[in-house]
């Protein structure tokens, strides 16, 4: 059943970014708004959910992992919506999947999880659908696709918050087990709509224009399935095995890129996708 779930969230939050960059890019809406629409548009949704399964007791050690994941979570989420908005999803979406490679050092920091030697196997997977990812560039030099990820300031946006991203979801465990999937989800989405107001206030041009399009309700009510579907789903399986089906929302988002947005070399970065989807079952299989 987990794995259902893991693919509802991978399936839910790529076809989030596909609004988001819709409104960003031909409604033009900022990103902190487009974010902040995430968090705040989900509320009722995860509300209704918490409604029904009532509050759970939570103990201090659910308080405590907030103060870690918290920050980490508003600075990754802020990070990803810019690259979504400048750079095509088909590359920005992808190198996420870099989110694995970071697993293998906060697993075993954070949780005690400990790699299987096919996981040093599927990291050379992973580096060479990266690779993939920039063939176009090959031209410029056989290292120049590698180069681009350290040069486009988007592809650095998208592996600082793959990074984390994997801190805050061994630390959203430890939060899932001191709490529950309902009560965790709609204060994740609360605590992170009541921080973002002063940026979005401060950094936003137009921040009534949140109220205006129905597509924002559209994203957080996407968002809402997926941030709920994943702490169902790592509530039921290993945190790495639930990232690794999560991958499956990098392919959803080359298929997007080139349906909705026309971008190009999508090829070559769809290759790429399912090279680092191998990969990241090498990492994954016991």
């Amino acid at each position: 059943m987990w794995f259902v779930f893991a693919f509802s969230a991978a399936f839910s939050w790529a076809t989030a970014d596909l609004f988001s960059k819709v409104l960003m890019n031909r409604e033009g809406a900022d990103e902190y708004i487009t974010l902040w629409s995430r968090f705040i548009f989900s509320l009722p949704f995860l509300g209704a959910v918490l409604f029904w399964e009532g509050i759970p007791k939570v103990g201090t050690t659910f308080w405590w992992t907030v103060l870690g994941w918290l920050p980490g979570d508003l600075v990754a989420s802020l990070l990803y919506v810019k690259a979504v908005k400048g750079y095509p999803l088909s590359l920005v979406v992808p190198l996420l999947s870099t989110a694995p490679i970071f697993m293998l050092l906060t697993s075993v920091v954070i949780l005690g999880e400990y790699p299987s030697l096919s996981g040093l196997l599927g990291v050379v997977l992973v580096t060479l659908g990266a690779y993939t990812l920039n063939l176009h560039l090959r031209e410029e030099g056989l290292l120049a696709p590698l180069k681009a990820i350290y040069k486009v300031k988007g592809a650095r946006y998208a592996v600082l918050a793959a990074f984390i991203f994997s801190v805050d979801t061994a630390l959203g465990k430890i939060a899932l087990r001191a709490s529950s999937p309902s009560f965790f989800s709609f204060f994740y989405c609360l605590a992170l709509g009541v921080t973002f107001v002063p940026v979005v206030l401060s950094k936003s041009s137009r921040p009534g224009f949140v109220l205006k399009d129905w597509r924002f309700g559209l994203v957080g009510f996407l968002f809402a399935v997926g941030v709920y579907s994943f702490l169902l789903a790592i509530g039921q399986a290993n945190i790495a095995y639930v990232s690794g089906v999560g991958r499956l929302s990098m392919i959803i988002a080359v298929l997007y890129g080139r349906l909705f947005f026309g971008e190009i070399h999508w090829r070559q970065r769809l290759v790429g996708s399912f090279i680092i989807l191998v990969g990241v079952l090498f990492i994954l299989w016991k």
